[in-house]
């Protein structure tokens, strides 16, 4: 989930911001973040949408994001969710007509969105090749301690097949590949192997998931994990490049 390297010129960083920002905007529209699903038009009150639906449709998911802490995702029944967010069950399928799949659907969409607007966000203000993994890093980690329960609901059930999580986990894997590669191809490098690359987003996902599968987590742990991880990840990059017969200036 960590882009690699840019070195040259400002003029050069400038391009490759925008090239990031042009990765961001496609993979946007493409996957991110699902809507909520279309519903019939019925007799009553007018249907609530857009933004205030999203509003009203917040507690209920930090209330499941809290409940996410301490069970998986098939222990969380709507009944159990009613009472966790003090919503009634006709409000709770009128804001989410496709009932619990959606909420969890929404829920860890909005994190994993967060998620790699922090990254891209770092990365694009960031320069050099240090600067750009060290900040990618750091906002892998300041997003774990954002979304504390959700994310230890990720870390168990991320690599769980067919789960919402894992779906989820995939797409900002994908993009990560398409980062790095760029970031590559300023280099003048051909694309890295997907082996390396995915090897290097597991080791800090690993790291990650060695705290964060806990809540709450202490700060201290987190910077500590967070160094660690950067560390691992400029060492196996450097060597790389070493390899590679890569100078950067």
């Amino acid at each position: 989930m960590w882009p690699l390297v840019t070195v040259g010129s400002s003029k050069e960083t400038a391009e490759n911001n925008n090239s990031v920002a042009d990765i961001w905007h496609y993979w946007r529209m493409k996957t991110i973040v699902p809507k909520n699903p279309p519903t019939s038009r019925q007799r009553g009150r007018p249907r609530v949408t857009g933004a205030v639906l999203s509003a009203r449709q917040e507690p209920v998911l930090a209330a499941a994001g809290r409940l996410l802490a301490t069970r998986q995702s098939s222990e969380i029944s709507v009944e159990l969710l009613l009472q966790e967010s003090g919503t009634s069950r006709p409000t709770f399928y009128r804001w989410f007509t496709g009932g619990m799949d959606q909420v969890f659907d929404l829920l860890i969409a909005k994190a994993n969105t967060d998620l790699i607007v922090r990254i891209v966000s770092a990365i694009s203000s960031s320069d050099g090749f240090e600067a750009r993994i060290c900040a990618g890093v750091r906002a892998y980690f300041d997003w774990g301690v954002a979304h504390g329960p959700v994310v230890s609901g990720i870390y168990r059930e991320g690599f769980t097949e067919g789960s919402i999580a894992q779906r989820y986990r995939q797409q900002t894997v994908d993009l990560s590949i398409s980062l790095v590669n760029r970031e590559a191809a300023a280099l003048g490098l051909t694309a890295l192997p997907t082996r390396l690359i995915e090897t290097l987003v597991g080791w800090v996902e690993t790291a990650g998931a060695m705290v964060f599968r806990h809540y709450p987590v202490s700060k201290t742990v987190v910077d500590q994990q967070c160094e660690l991880a950067t560390q691992m990840f400029l060492l196996m990059v450097r060597s790389t490049l070493i390899d590679l017969g890569v100078t950067l200036r």
